[in-house]
């Protein structure tokens, strides 16, 4: 029987290895000119777009910088630079935060939005195609998992 923290780490970091090589493929190969020429957006600003889509689900009303900044493993000035720029290609809106006055809540604009979905409808049939080679129970399973170590670690 193999040690559990061996299998563990080995297969964290193989996966790691899986997932930076498919974003780069995907990137350089077929979606730079697509993301470049239609998006317009680079890699950091496509992760800033699905952060904040998916920090959005519970939040209507928008999410702080700081919690932005934690979940793209950012600095929050470093992140602020970000949110400006996406703010000034009218793909994230700054809105009052209705629970504390002195701070500002970032969401998705309408195009902001729109151009999620194109990013993400792309990396999903990409995905789709890269886990085709599984089982329907293998892909659920991993899903599943990965859902619950997210949660673990980000709903704390």
């Amino acid at each position: 029987m193999l040690q559990p923290a061996v299998d563990i780490t080995t297969s964290v970091h193989k996966f790691e290895t899986i997932l930076y090589q498919f974003k780069r493929d995907n990137l350089n190969e077929v979606d730079q000119n697509h993301f470049q020429k239609i998006m317009g957006l680079s890699v950091r600003q496509m992760e800033a777009l699905a952060a904040l889509n998916r920090l959005m689900t519970d939040r209507h009303e928008g999410i702080p910088l700081k919690t932005l900044a934690h979940h793209l493993r950012m600095s929050v000035p470093s992140t602020s630079l970000l949110v400006d720029g996406m703010v000034k290609k009218g793909l994230f809106d700054r809105k009052e935060n209705p629970r504390d006055r002195r701070s500002l809540c970032i969401r998705l604009s309408e195009e902001g939005e729109s151009k999620f979905h194109q990013l993400h409808n792309g990396m999903k049939k990409r995905l789709e195609s890269l886990f085709s080679i599984l089982p329907e129970e293998d892909t659920e399973n991993f899903c599943r998992t990965v859902n619950t170590l997210y949660n673990h670690v980000y709903n704390k």
